[in-house]
């Protein structure tokens, strides 16, 4: 009885065996589901705002100068001080101009005579002056005449001893000079009746030429002894006084023009695509006082010094906010043409770019192209779609078609 028992004990307890080795350790439906890893999925949407590329750049006034005389001088007059506004064209400083006007008088009266001189010659004499000249031409003949008959008589005074060797020689002078003057008499003559030559006109021309080069030199000298302003803007500085000597080009006015300012910035040669001439931006100074200005410049070439593309961006100041040497940031949109996923959801393998796109509670690797790095986050140009699901982060712990599930799911 005893035996029977123990050998029924002894086959209950290895059925019971047999039952539990038939799959040993195989956890059931609920435990296979818990053994999913847990992820932070990121689904990929269309981008509907733009995403803004930031630079800084340094604002420069639209016009700026340093003023000063173009000749030497007294300063007779200052008419402006610090922080002056002055219109364009208005008179700021002068010096003492008395010589220079007087200068410009004489040569204006050259100019008058060369003229004149022209148009004498250009028309020729009149029938006037032609008669006069023919009168002075006979009272030269006649004068000639009597000289000669004077050192005819003289001779013959002197060979009777009546007159000296110095008394003849002083009429053989005369009658010299008589013939001389009746000679060129003739000349002025002829010349009237035939006019002008291609000499003549070149000479007076050239004379004229040369008379107003001389007065236009002294008309530009007398402006010199006058500073105006070449633009409307503010006087920053006036280094001069009345009563000083000046000379060209010592500095004198230091004036800038802030109704607009200029922002410029230097642009990496990846991201100058981004940037349209025209195109308008967002500038502001600390993330604050957020304005409008528009891209007026964009450098054809690269600057040799900085590496990079320079960037002009022209900025309305008509409340004064904006000062010359300030920083300012300029953002613009950036162009996007892919879709953008978060930095840490891109991995690499080997020569590969790949995200993990969870289909179905499984992660399945998907090589894919990528654009433009966009602070934390990257543009994906193929490889996604919108909708698309992909493991946001600690995608190297995962292995291509594992089981995964959602972070909160």
């Amino acid at each position: 009885m005893v035996k029977k028992q123990l050998s029924f004990l002894l086959a209950a307890t290895l059925l019971a065996a047999a039952g539990c080795g038939q799959n040993p350790g195989a956890p059931d439906a609920a435990q296979q589901e818990a053994k999913a890893k847990i992820v932070e999925l990121y689904t990929v949407e269309k981008q509907t705002k733009p995403i803004m590329l930031a630079v800084t750049g340094m604002v420069e006034a639209k016009q700026e100068a340093s003023l000063a005389f173009g000749t030497s001088g007294k300063i007779t007059q200052i008419t402006v001080k610090k922080g002056d506004q002055v219109a364009a064209g208005q008179l700021l400083a002068s010096l003492d101009a008395g010589y220079y006007q007087k200068a410009l008088e004489a040569a204006a009266g050259q100019v008058r005579e060369a003229a004149t001189r022209k148009q004498v010659t250009v028309n020729g004499a009149k029938p006037e002056e032609i008669q006069q000249q023919r009168l002075q031409v006979e009272a030269a003949d006649k004068r000639y005449e009597k000289a000669k008959q004077d050192r005819l008589k003289g001779e013959k005074l002197y060979e009777g001893g009546a007159i000296s060797k110095a008394a003849l020689d002083d009429l053989r002078l005369q009658e010299e000079q008589a013939e001389i003057a009746s000679k060129n008499e003739h000349i002025r003559l002829d010349d009237m009746l035939k006019g002008a030559d291609a000499d003549d006109l070149a000479a007076v021309d050239a004379s004229l030429q040369l008379a107003s080069s001389e007065a236009e030199r002294a008309r530009k000298t007398l402006g010199d002894t006058k500073v105006v302003a070449p633009f409307a803007g503010t006087v920053v500085d006036v280094t001069q006084q009345v009563g000083e000597l000046s000379g060209p080009g010592q500095a004198l006015i230091h004036l800038v023009d802030l109704s607009t300012v200029k922002v410029t910035v230097d642009v990496a040669s990846d991201l100058i695509d981004q940037f349209r001439e025209g195109e308008e931006v967002t500038v502001s100074r600390d993330g604050q006082n957020k304005t409008a200005g528009r891209i007026t410049y964009i450098s054809p070439v690269i600057d040799q010094q900085t590496g990079k593309y320079r960037v002009e961006v022209t900025v309305p100041n008509h409340d004064r906010a904006w000062r010359g040497g300030m920083l300012a940031t300029v953002e613009v949109p950036r162009q996007i043409k892919g879709l953008v996923v978060p930095m840490e959801s891109v991995g690499i393998s080997q020569s590969d770019r790949y995200v993990l796109v969870v289909e179905n509670g499984v992660a399945k690797k998907r090589v894919v192209t990528i654009g433009q790095v966009l602070d934390d986050k990257i543009e994906v140009l193929s490889g996604l779609k919108a909708g698309d699901k992909v493991v946001r982060t600690g995608i190297t712990y995962i292995i291509d078609g594992e089981k995964v599930a959602a972070k909160g799911e």
